[in-house]
């Protein structure tokens, strides 16, 4: 049960720092916000979310010196530990580094995201190292965005391997080899605007039902 708004974790974040609580607040919901928020294993959420960020002061520094520092280590820290939830989920063999670019906003690229994240053909065909991307395609149009499909382009590893909307000619061994990976990275273009976001998902696999399907809560 992984999923954006949290999914079934308990995080445990400490600092040094002097800081308010109000401050500490603003600081975590921003990192949140591009860490934990943007990570799907199955689309299923749960109620047993936790992210605190507390601070003891004892270094006697005040955030204020330290600011710019602090944020982009608590962004490491956080990016680290979602990276890790993700790699660790139930049956995962391949996790996709998702980037939705060139849209109007960064909630419509996350909406976009969250689309291909969910989908079960898409995740199976990531499960087999198969580089289908009519079903990303599928995907986005799925998603509500009104997405013009002359201008999406799709990128799995290096290599476009679907340009404005229509196939074109690529290494599918080579895409078949980036797929298989561990990681492997897909990245999309609309042609829409200059925002964009990442998102972090895995493939869906035989061992994933196994795991679920076999015990009874």
């Amino acid at each position: 049960m992984i999923h954006p708004q949290l999914a079934t974790m308990l995080v445990y974040l400490f600092t040094d720092v002097m800081v308010t609580p109000p401050e500490l607040k603003q600081c975590l919901w921003a990192v949140c916000d591009e860490t934990f928020n943007c990570i799907s294993v199955d689309g299923d959420t749960s109620t047993n979310d936790t992210v605190l960020l507390m601070a003891s002061g004892q270094s006697k520094i005040r955030l204020g010196a330290v600011k710019n520092k602090f944020q982009a280590a608590l962004r490491q820290v956080c990016g680290s530990l979602a990276e890790q939830i993700v790699s660790d989920g139930e049956g995962v063999r391949h996790v996709i580094r998702l980037s939705v670019e060139q849209t109007r906003s960064r909630e419509e690229a996350l909406h976009i995201a969250r689309s291909i994240a969910r989908s079960l053909l898409v995740k199976t065909a990531w499960a087999g190292a198969d580089p289908n991307w009519g079903r990303i395609l599928a995907a986005i149009g799925a998603s509500g965005v009104r997405i013009d499909p002359k201008e999406v382009t799709i990128f799995i590893g290096r290599q476009v391997v679907c340009r404005r909307g229509v196939a074109c000619a690529f290494d599918e061994a080579a895409a078949h080899r980036d797929l298989a990976q561990p990681a492997c990275d897909v990245r999309i273009t609309l042609q829409r605007g200059r925002a964009s976001a990442a998102f972090l998902t895995t493939d869906l696999t035989a061992e994933y039902v196994r795991i679920n399907a076999d015990y009874s809560t």
